[in-house]
């Protein structure tokens, strides 16, 4: 499985295995999402590790789920950005918006 999630109490980490996260992945990514809030998690933390390209798509993605944390009282992160994709991040000023670990 490329996109999975662990949940442990009330703090859920969502791990992208994968090498680019290009937007086809959004149902699924947004579900995993959902049901962690659903599940009660306080904390959403994104596994980007494998990631080494992001396209626009994979953008929104992210900064969707941000928003549907946000909403609902959820922190929201990401771990493991490797430097091209922080710098992309960096650019569009998400850096100053998304908790990077």
């Amino acid at each position: 499985m490329e996109i999975s999630a662990k949940y442990d109490k009330d703090k859920s980490i969502i791990f992208i295995d994968k090498k680019s996260l290009i937007g086809v992945e959004g149902e699924e990514f947004q579900n995993l999402v959902q049901n962690s809030i659903d599940k009660g998690s306080k904390s959403i933390t994104v596994d980007l590790s494998n990631v080494e390209y992001m396209s626009s798509w994979g953008i929104g993605l992210l900064v969707h789920a941000y928003t549907s944390c946000h909403h609902k009282n959820v922190s929201f992160g990401l771990e493991g950005v490797n430097e091209q994709v922080k710098n992309v991040l960096g650019q569009l000023k998400l850096t100053e918006i998304f908790d990077i670990i």
